[in-house]
């Protein structure tokens, strides 16, 4: 069993959305990312990181040993983050970002991790103009 295990993991890969995800400020945004083929994610680390960040403060999201690890998260993040658990068996391992603000616009990287494989894919967040600066025309 140990085996054919090992043979599925063989070929997972990371993949997210190719274009920019654009969003408004206040909203919910969803940052897809999940594992082809679709295998289960609960025993593996699933790690969210701003890339475009220069200083070492860059962690938005980490799942590892089967629970949340956010004492390393970025302030600005507390709060805001979530993983869909239910759907981490599936292998979606998708962050789900609550009250958009404007900072939050950026490159964020979804890495897993299994053992000695891992792969990631690169998200880019890009904001809209917030609703109310539509009225002045």
């Amino acid at each position: 069993v140990r085996e054919e295990r090992l043979l599925n993991f063989k070929n997972f890969k990371v993949v997210g959305p190719v274009e920019p995800l654009v969003v408004e400020a206040g909203e919910v945004l969803v940052l897809p990312c999940s594992l082809q083929p679709n295998i289960s994610a609960v025993d593996m680390t699933v790690e969210w990181i701003r890339t475009d960040r220069t200083d070492s403060d860059k962690l938005v999201h980490l799942y590892e040993g089967h629970k949340d690890t956010n004492d390393k998260q970025m302030k600005s993040y507390r709060g805001r983050t979530a993983l869909f658990k239910e759907e981490l068996q599936k292998g979606n391992t998708s962050l789900k970002l609550s009250a958009v603000q404007p900072s939050d616009e950026g490159v964020y990287q979804c890495y897993v991790e299994s053992g000695s494989l891992y792969d990631d894919v690169t998200v880019h967040v890009v904001k809209l103009l917030e609703k109310w600066m539509y009225h002045f025309h």
